[in-house]
């Protein structure tokens, strides 16, 4: 059924990359260049978020909403952090994969992306158990269906289900989505040392305010 949210399978990642490269598109190529190394590192990535679990890093699930013609148009990624897993630094290493084997990969480049935002993810919720949004993208010509909704709504289910709050790092355009879903920023600028790249965003357990 089209708008339906379902798991992610291997045979959908060339799609996935082809959503995340959109997404990631202009500036976007600096940090997650469009070339045969770029989609190796995503392929590769993609994978291990699909892969066995493994007590060393989150279980991480890839939710897609597909088309009429069964092809994925909108994902989001997420991760269930169990209590005193590292968020922090490298872990997006752990989370994502390597890159020291791919030439087109700047380690440089994904660690001024990754880490800051990592930074304000611990100052919210530090080494306790919950579940993180990652990243939501819909096609841009499937915008507007309510499709990153019914992500979100999935995801904070998960959340709901295993009594932990939620998290995510929030831009101008999905705060309207997280404002309804439950989410309210967080106010970290001081802790920080000023404005954090994203809005960090927190949903308390089943949604208690």
């Amino acid at each position: 059924m089209a708008g339906k949210v379902g798991l992610a399978t291997t045979d959908d990642i060339p799609d996935l990359v082809e959503i995340f490269w959109e997404a990631f598109s202009g500036p976007g190529e600096v940090v997650f260049p469009h070339s045969d190394g770029g989609r190796k590192w995503l392929q590769r990535s993609f994978d291990n978020f699909l892969g066995q679990k493994s007590y060393y890093k989150p279980e991480s699930k890839v939710a897609v909403v597909r088309n009429l013609n069964g092809k994925p148009v909108a994902l989001a990624i997420v991760h269930v952090v169990r209590p005193g897993q590292s968020i922090t630094g490298k872990a997006w290493k752990t989370r994502w994969t390597r890159c020291e084997d791919i030439p087109e990969m700047s380690e440089e480049q994904l660690s001024e992306f990754f880490e800051p935002l990592a930074r304000a993810h611990y100052l919210v919720v530090g080494k306790e158990g919950h579940v993180f949004i990652e990243l939501v993208m819909t096609k841009a010509s499937n915008r507007g269906r309510g499709y990153a909704s019914a992500l979100m709504g999935w995801a904070t289910q998960i959340a709901d289900n295993l009594d932990i709050p939620c998290y995510l790092d929030a831009g101008m355009r999905g705060m309207g989505i997280c404002d309804r879903c439950g989410f309210k920023p967080q106010d970290i600028e001081m802790r920080y040392g000023g404005p954090p790249p994203c809005t960090p965003m927190l949903r308390s357990r089943n949604g208690k305010v």
